[in-house]
């Protein structure tokens, strides 16, 4: 009797350690590439005068083969090893997400200082060449996997947060994304429908009841400019009726969605840490004021249907959740971390285990690059592991709750989310975790006064 009282013991305290019995599948997700083809400016003419399909030669005859560092966008060495360490972690993922931003920073502005140019149709010639060669580059490792991709604020023919609804770049980018995103012809409409805003709702191979619904939140941005288009147009809110129709028709259909965006609602961390005003003015928003609210109205109001959200932008590790009126966690979003590191932060990417029947996450591992580390530049690491650093047994809003909940009470938990955010870049690490508390705020409260009450909040430890 002693012993099977000691064996319940054991099940009971270690019940998170056994095999689960959900059947389960892996995805890769990754975002901000920012792949600058300037780097390198040996060869700049060369593929401003060649076909994309030769840009590979090209960046291979380079003599430029160290890795992007802090302050820079991803160069080719970069790119390289970032598609082959994920091919080597997981050859074939079930699906790819990738949160947007595939051009690099002032990417405009570059091609005309070192082409000595104004042509704006040679211009776009070049873009044009850049996205489908970086589509080709990420094909020619995952060839047989679905992908799922949004555009960022740098994917535009006409300048950073001024992509056209209905123009000739998200025609272009349509129809270079089609053939990953149609495979077995289950998305025959992905052409049409993208190419009028870069949102849809995608089929998943096998799974009926399963969308992707796919965003662009660069409408939403206070920044966005339709400055090639028609200024009288309201792209953000022509967007945002037609996605509470598509998740009203979704309920309707019993249909469980994943959303897929680039610019994440809420606060802007950095800009808010920043932006030089008293603590009642600091607040500094990524959108619209009535587009995030609206937002955040749609995803609470649906939130039976939404599993699970995913954004990038910040080229940070990081979540939010949305909470309904009586302070419930209703919904959650992934900040996905960057491959730029731009901003200071490690090369990132994670890979998602997810509940193939329910499509519920499960955990994700995450990796980087220590790019200033030159005496393993070439190694990437596992960073961590959701439940374990957490303790938690799921990724859920009750589990992302719970994050928020442990980075204002719990020291080591809060260390180890700033290394997290950052992709241990610890350079920086001390800074970050100087600020700790406007991340902290920005986690829960996506609406400005009340992340404003949270941020003045002098209670918070």
């Amino acid at each position: 009797m002693k012993k099977i009282f000691f064996v319940l013991l054991f099940l009971i305290f270690h019940s998170n350690d056994l095999p689960c019995s959900v059947p389960s599948g892996k995805f890769l997700n990754f975002s901000d590439i920012h792949f600058d083809p300037f780097l390198d400016s040996a060869l700049i003419y060369k593929l401003d005068n060649s076909a994309w399909t030769e840009w590979e030669n090209i960046f291979e005859s380079s003599s430029a083969t160290a890795y992007s560092t802090y302050g820079q966008d991803c160069n080719y060495p970069l790119l390289k090893s970032s598609l082959l360490e994920m091919k080597s972690r997981i050859p074939k993922p079930d699906f790819i997400i990738i949160t947007g931003d595939f051009m690099s920073h002032n990417f405009n502005e570059n091609y005309f200082h070192f082409i000595k140019t104004d042509d704006t149709l040679r211009l776009n010639g070049f873009i044009e060449k850049t996205m489908r060669f970086i589509a080709s580059f990420i094909t020619k490792q995952f060839s047989d996997v679905p992908i799922f991709s949004s555009v960022g604020n740098d994917d535009a023919y006409c300048g950073n947060y001024m992509v056209e609804p209905d123009g000739d770049f998200l025609k272009m980018l349509a129809d270079t994304w089609e053939p990953w995103i149609n495979k077995a012809g289950i998305n025959g409409n992905f052409k049409s429908g993208f190419s009028k805003g870069g949102y849809c709702m995608l089929n998943f191979p096998g799974k009926e009841d399963f969308k992707m619904i796919i965003l662009n939140t660069v409408f939403f941005s206070y920044k966005y400019e339709n400055r090639c288009g028609d200024l009288s147009a309201d792209p953000g809110l022509d967007e945002l009726n037609w996605l509470k129709h598509t998740l009203d028709s979704c309920r309707q259909n019993n249909f469980r969605v994943y959303l897929s965006y680039h610019i994440p609602p809420g606060a802007d961390i950095y800009g808010t840490i920043h932006k030089k005003a008293d603590c009642q003015n600091k607040y500094f928003n990524t959108w619209k004021e009535n587009y995030n609210n609206m937002f955040i109205d749609i995803t609470e109001q649906y939130s039976d249907e939404i599993i699970s959200a995913f954004a990038g932008h910040f080229h940070r590790d990081d979540y939010r959740v949305f909470i309904n009126e009586r302070r419930l966690p209703v919904s959650y979003l992934l900040v996905t971390p960057s491959i730029s590191p731009v901003y200071d932060n490690n090369p990132s990417y994670k890979i998602f285990s997810y509940d193939t029947s329910r499509f519920n996450i499960i955990n994700f591992d995450s990796y980087y690059l220590p790019v200033n580390d030159v005496s393993v530049f070439s190694e990437w690491r596992f960073q961590y592991d959701f439940k374990s650093a957490y303790r938690l047994n799921d990724i859920s809003p009750e589990s992302i709750m719970k994050i928020f909940g442990l980075i204002n009470s719990d020291t080591t938990f809060r260390n180890n989310y700033i290394r997290f955010y950052i992709a241990s870049n610890e350079r920086d690490f001390a800074e970050d975790l100087w600020d700790w508390k406007y991340n902290y705020c920005g986690i829960s409260f996506l609406k400005k006064d009340n992340y404003t009450n949270c941020l003045c909040n002098d209670r918070l430890k």
